[in-house]
């Protein structure tokens, strides 16, 4: 049970939705967005969180859309995990999110609640980063698209006040010969040590990894130093991260640098594509 009360909202626009948050906001209120709202319940529950009111964005028709308009993949930010397990448009997208969680969850938890999350993982956000995806913002000043790449700092992609409206990709990058390793302490439906993604493209290789920091990340250093296929590059691209892995109770900050190291020289076989 959630130990608070707190006012329900389901707007049917984004514009909508941008009115409720302010108007709340200025009469003194805190207010959540949520899509799935499993993470807001759990966190709720355990007394983490704290608010007055939620907005949630289920019933905004833009948030909902998954296909293709002419070579562009637009997948909502409401559309569950299970939903792009299914639907294998971006296929390196429906690898990765088959493995978050279990199914139950997975028909509950949306693609923007997973990138949006609390919690240091965040895999179904690689792919994107990989694909140089945009990305469909909305907040008080309106609705913005970015290049996701030049908006995610550091696990940081939203302001105060602000959802996921959608995610765009090119049809080209659907199709890369890709690798996906996951690495957990247990079964496969807990929490990642290690998470890695790398996509082909031609010579080059793209990489993103979760699990290793607080955040999923995607460094083009690291992406440089592995055009050589030398092994000895392997340690300066896991020096290229600049920063120390996490150590917590799925993994110590040497046993992640193992994993990774490891991951690394895999996908070095990896074949490309023009």
């Amino acid at each position: 049970m959630i130990p608070f009360n707190f006012a329900y909202f389901q707007p049917t626009s984004i514009d909508e939705a941008i009115t409720q948050y302010k108007e709340l906001t200025e009469s003194g209120k805190t207010v959540h967005y949520f899509s799935g709202g499993t993470e807001f319940i759990s966190r709720a529950r355990r007394n983490e969180i704290f608010c007055d009111a939620v907005i949630d964005i289920k019933k905004i028709p833009e948030t909902n859309v998954m296909g293709w308009d002419d070579d562009q993949l637009i997948v909502g930010a409401c559309c569950n995990l299970s939903t792009l397990v299914c639907n294998q448009f971006f296929p390196l997208l429906s690898d990765v999110t088959k493995q978050i969680a279990t199914q139950t969850e997975r028909n509950k938890i949306t693609l923007g609640g997973n990138i949006a999350s609390n919690l240091p993982y965040r895999e179904a956000i690689l792919p994107f980063l990989l694909a140089d995806s945009e990305i469909i913002i909305a907040g008080e000043e309106g609705t913005r698209q970015l290049r996701l790449n030049d908006i995610y700092q550091h696990g940081k992609l939203l302001d105060t006040g602000e959802f996921i409206v959608q995610l765009i990709t090119e049809r080209r990058w659907t199709n890369r010969p890709y690798m996906h390793l996951r690495k957990t302490k247990q079964s496969h439906i807990n929490y990642p040590i290690v998470s890695l993604v790398a996509m082909k493209d031609g010579a080059d290789t793209r990489i993103a990894i979760s699990g290793f920091l607080d955040y999923p990340f995607r460094i083009k250093k690291m992406e440089a130093l592995f055009k050589d296929n030398e092994k000895r590059n392997l340690d300066k691209a896991i020096d290229s991260i600049n920063a120390s892995p996490q150590s917590d109770s799925q993994a110590t900050e040497k046993y992640r640098q193992f994993v990774l190291r490891s991951m690394l020289e895999k996908i070095q076989s990896m074949k490309g594509a023009s």
